[in-house]
């Protein structure tokens, strides 16, 4: 079966081991990279209508808004106010908000616990692991939840 693994993570060295590592797992899946809250937030737009959504998002918690350069995208509010912290919080919850995207599973990939995330878990299709040089407990949770989608 072939499918597509979102990863969301702008430190370089972690997307590409993480990367590195899908790819090696699950060869017949496309594995694809943003880097940025801004690149989710434009990507999130043409996911809604597209063919082939991704079949699980590892998403980083901790993300930058977008890469510094004279064109960078102006903020929204909620990011000025809020920060980098709960980028990727806002990246999922704007998943879950959406009808056309809820059904993805979200993997919150971070070095934070799941208590430091402070939110109320959304729905069965949301799940915290914590960053780890082991990386077969992703591997297994990643299996996992592409199983359950064939079901």
């Amino acid at each position: 079966m072939s499918g597509k693994i979102l990863v969301v993570e702008d430190d370089y060295l972690q997307s590409e081991w993480l990367i590195e590592k899908l790819k090696e797992e699950f060869p017949d899946y496309e594995i694809e990279l943003l880097c940025t809250e801004s690149d989710f937030y434009r990507y999130h737009a043409g996911i809604v209508n597209a063919e082939k959504k991704p079949d699980v998002v590892l998403m980083d918690v901790m993300l930058s808004w977008a890469d510094p350069s004279p064109n960078m995208p102006e903020p929204p509010e909620e990011v000025k106010q809020k920060g980098f912290y709960e980028a990727g919080l806002r990246c999922r919850n704007m998943m879950i908000s959406d009808p056309k995207t809820r059904d993805i599973h979200v993997v919150l990939y971070t070095q934070l616990e799941n208590s430091d995330l402070r939110e109320a878990d959304p729905g069965n299709n949301y799940m915290h692991l914590r960053k780890d040089a082991n990386i077969v407990p992703l591997l297994q949770k990643i299996s996992s939840l592409l199983e359950k989608k064939r079901i």
